[in-house]
Parts: C-alpha cells; structure tokens; sequence
C-alpha cells in the first residue's frame, strides 16, 4: 500500500499489503526445501531446522540493521568489525568486572563505532562506503590490539553460563537467540511502518533531496540509520560471543558481513534506497541459511556453495535494476 506522510509529503511503501517482491525469494526457498527434503533424509527434522533457525538468528540480528542503511541508499561495511569488536571487549571485561558490566562495555563499544559513522556521514557528509571501510579495518584492528591477536577464553563462573545463555539458552522449548531475532524484527517493523523515523528514512532513500525540501532532517535521519546498525551489529557480536562462549577477535570476519549484504539484496529490498523492509531481509536469510543447510548435508564443497550465494545475489540485485528502471 501506499501512504502520502502526513509530515514530509512524500510517497512511501508501507509495506503492509501482500509485496510483490517476495514472490521471487519465496519461490527460491520453497523450490530449496522440497528438493533438500527429497534428497536428504535428514533435512526435515525438527533438530535440523531448529539448528538452522538457531545460527541464523544473529545474521538474521546484523541484516536487518543493514536493511535500515540500504534503505537510504547506503551500506554498512563496518558491521563485521563491530561483532568481532564488541566479542573481545565483552569477554575481557567480563573477566575482572562480571557479566553486567560487559554486557554494557561490550554493546557500548559496537554502539560508539555507529555514533562515528553517523557523525561522519550524516554531519560531515562523507560517502557511506568510504567511512564504513575505513572503519572495518580500523575497528578490527583495535579488535586484534585489545586481544593481543589471541581469543580470550577461561571466562569466570557462573558468568559464563549466562553468557551461554544468550547464544544458545533455551526459555521452554524456544532458543533464546530465535526470541531474541524475532523481537529485534518485530520493532525494526514498527518502527519503518509507523515510527516518523521510519518514514523518513524511506523518503531520504527514494530522494534526500526531496526530502530535505519537504522538512526531513536528512542528516540526522542517516546518523540515527548508522547508530541503529551498529547497535544491531552489536547485539548479534554478543549473541555469537556467548555460543562461543569467548572473546573471538576474528568472529566478525569472513562471511559474515558479506551474507548481511546479500541477505538485503536477495530479500528484495532495492540497494538504490527508499524500497524494501525487514520481511524482505528475513526472506533472504532464510534463503542463505538453508542454502547452506541443504548443501552442507549433501556435502558439497564449501567452494561450491560460495557460487552458488554469489550467482543468487548477482541475480537479485539484477532483478533490483530492472525494478528501479520500471520505476
């Protein structure tokens, strides 16, 4: 459905009608889960897809900040860094200061690289991309620093068993971290479908210029889109951390960030800005997570499974250019 805002005049997508952008995802992973269940044994299991659901709820976490950035036409490359950032300070507070005190200095760390960010793009005006790179390797770096290279481990008890807790507790029979994404997911909603935020947001990724002439504040718009990836980066670096139960100066590198990205784009959401929504970048999360799954218990190569995501991105952000020309 389409909405004009009451408050800046422009034209957004809610996003509470049936979205014709999910029809391409949904087909994808439906195609995937009856193929995987026609040949695997072990695919439709309710342990294996609680697995499934289980690891991807901090990716699931770190996309939807993401999906806040691509929405106004930018990228986060700074996510990465801040998981494994946010890893190392909590383990290493947490071993003279307790499990209150660096769940605090953790998180505030991850958050603190999004006020950065968000000064620097929203109140200097610099490139998204530009600053956000810097900040991968710089952030990382205080990472390796702060660590000595080295994972922290030996963390004291009975910290640690809540710090497990939140990477892989359990309340009844539902993973604390599948609760914990729903809820992130949840208010990330609210808060693009009916939060002035949100609204604009959406007008500063379909034109800041426009926007601006309409009374959004578009730079503070873009500071509060970093401060909300970062923050979200951060929850996902400390849900991780406790699965791991450790402090991992390298656990945001690798796929991670790379997956966040491509879980936005095959989702559906549009990296021009102004389309898209957190129900898209759930979609394409599923997409990667079971992919993975599937391959995995059919055993082919990780090699293998790295083209196979590629060739899906490419083909969605293809799909992304054809919907932005329509337009």
């Amino acid at each position: 459905m389409t909405i004009l805002t009451r408050d800046t005049g422009i034209r957004i997508r809610t996003g509470r009608s049936v979205d014709p952008a999910i029809i391409g995802p949904s087909v994808v992973l439906l195609t995937m889960l009856a193929t995987y269940a026609a040949l695997s044994p072990h695919f439709l299991t309710f342990s294996n897809f609680s697995n499934v659901l289980v690891q991807a709820a901090p990716l699931v976490i770190l996309a939807t900040g993401q999906t806040f950035v691509v929405l106004i036409g930018g990228l986060d490359l700074s996510q990465g860094s801040i998981v494994s950032l946010v890893s190392v300070v909590t383990a290493a507070v947490m071993m003279n200061h307790g499990i209150e005190v660096a769940i605090l200095a953790g998180l505030g760390s991850g958050t603190c690289v999004g006020v950065l960010n968000g000064f620097l793009v929203g109140r200097l005006g610099l490139q998204p991309f530009i600053v956000t790179l810097g900040m991968l390797y710089m952030v990382a770096g205080v990472a390796l620093v702060l660590s000595e290279g080295s994972a922290i481990f030996g963390l004291p008890q009975p910290d640690v068993e809540t710090f497990f807790w939140f990477g892989g507790g359990k309340i009844g029979f539902l993973p604390v971290p599948l609760i914990i994404a729903v809820l992130v997911v949840l208010g990330a909603r609210h808060v693009l479908g009916s939060r002035v935020l949100g609204r604009h947001t959406y007008a500063v990724g379909s034109n800041a210029s426009v926007a601006a002439l309409s009374g959004v504040d578009v730079r503070r718009t873009r500071m509060w889109v970093f401060l909300i990836s970062a923050l979200l980066a951060s929850l996902a670096g400390f849900l991780l951390s406790g699965r791991v139960i450790s402090g991992q100066p390298l656990l945001g590198a690798g796929d991670l960030l790379l997956q966040s990205i491509g879980a936005v784009i095959i989702g559906g959401t549009s990296i021009f800005g102004g389309r898209g929504g957190v129900l898209r970048t759930v979609l394409g999360v599923l997409v990667i997570a079971f992919m993975v799954n599937g391959l995995n218990l059919l055993a082919i190569s990780t090699f293998t499974q790295q083209v196979i995501i590629g060739a899906i991105i490419v083909f969605s952000a293809w799909l992304n250019t054809l919907g932005k020309t329509r337009a």
